[in-house]
């Protein structure tokens, strides 16, 4: 179990450094979770649904042109790996409070929103 959570925070460190550095983040490391997730939630729905609570917010962003595609299968991720919906919302609304301090300091308005969406996540597991 210490090992699955260590891969977990260093795939989400490379995840959050990637899109932190090219404002993108390649499928290539988006899918072996967003499989993950699916798999786990062929035994537990629960995470299922948790992951379609943390990706449907960013779908409809990602409509809008608000967000990117990757940020919707982060959405999925993540919310999968908090496993529970009110805290794949509570990552969401977490995430966009991030989103609108970054705004209120000045800087790019276009800037990535992985890190913010993983520090979001970390933030949620910790207050459990």
């Amino acid at each position: 179990m210490v090992a699955t959570a260590l891969v977990v925070m260093i795939w989400l460190a490379v995840v959050a450094e990637s899109d932190r550095r090219t404002a993108r983040i390649p499928n290539r490391l988006l899918w072996p979770g967003v499989l993950a997730v699916v798999v786990g939630g062929l035994t537990a729905p629960h995470v299922l649904i948790a992951a379609l609570a943390g990706a449907v917010p960013y779908l409809l962003a990602f409509t809008r042109r608000w967000c990117g595609g990757a940020d919707v299968k982060l959405g999925f991720v993540l919310g999968g790996l908090l496993a529970h919906p009110v805290a794949a919302l509570l990552m969401v609304a977490l995430a966009q409070v991030g989103v609108l301090i970054g705004h209120r300091r000045g800087g790019p308005v276009r800037r990535p929103h992985g890190p913010t969406l993983i520090l979001a996540a970390v933030l949620v597991l910790a207050i459990g």
